[in-house]
């Protein structure tokens, strides 16, 4: 069982990102009955083959995994966004190692936020569900567009949330103004809009 896993998860690890919910591995043993996949799990950790994120959640400890898709997981619904988006799309150089994404799942405390995994490091903000969008698909990794990317920035940035980063670091001249428009205007909120605006009227010398 184990070599025939190996090649699997060989096989599946490019799409999966190295990083398989429980229904993912019943399908990869063909096991079906909860519990024989039960049991085949527990083997597979015990060899060292996969580590347990969570409960349903499994890495691939042989070919690697992707961090980046670990986060997305862990919570779920969530994308990739603010400072983290914002050094993906070279707006802004934030130097910090933890990844940050936006989930319009209830985080209930400080320490549900936060999770962390081998060294990595994963930090989650609440946005409502009407402004869960603007991010697409990036080799399995839900990423914010650029304009969204800053919006959600300074929408925590607005509501006193402390980062390491500064909306004076954020590079405005490579918005997009009109879609950096439309997505702010789905915030439905004007004290929000008008300080939005500014920095990029200011930074980005857009009227």
């Amino acid at each position: 069982m184990l070599f025939d896993l190996l090649d699997k998860c060989r096989e599946l690890n490019p799409s999966s990102g190295g990083v398989y919910a429980t229904a993912d591995l019943s399908v990869l043993l063909d096991r079906q009955h909860p519990s024989r996949l039960a049991e085949a799990i527990r083997t597979l950790i015990r060899e060292g083959l996969v580590l347990r994120v969570r409960r349903g959640l499994y890495v691939d400890r042989l070919n690697g995994y992707k961090p980046e898709i670990v986060g997305q997981r862990w919570i779920a619904p969530s994308y990739l966004s603010t400072e983290s988006a914002l050094d993906r799309h070279g707006l802004c150089e934030t130097g910090i190692a933890a990844s940050t994404y936006v989930t319009s799942r209830l985080i209930l405390s400080h320490e549900h936020a936060r999770r962390g995994l081998e060294g990595h490091q994963f930090i989650y903000r609440h946005l409502a569900r009407h402004l869960f969008f603007g991010y697409r698909s990036v080799d399995g990794l839900w990423l914010a567009e650029p304009e969204k990317a800053v919006i959600d920035f300074l929408y925590y940035h607005y509501r006193k949330q402390v980062s390491a980063v500064v909306p004076e670091d954020i590079d405005f001249s490579a918005i997009d103004p009109r879609r950096y428009r439309r997505s702010l205007a789905a915030f439905r909120q004007i004290g929000f809009a008008e300080y939005a605006l500014g920095w990029l009227r200011k930074r980005g010398g857009h009227p």
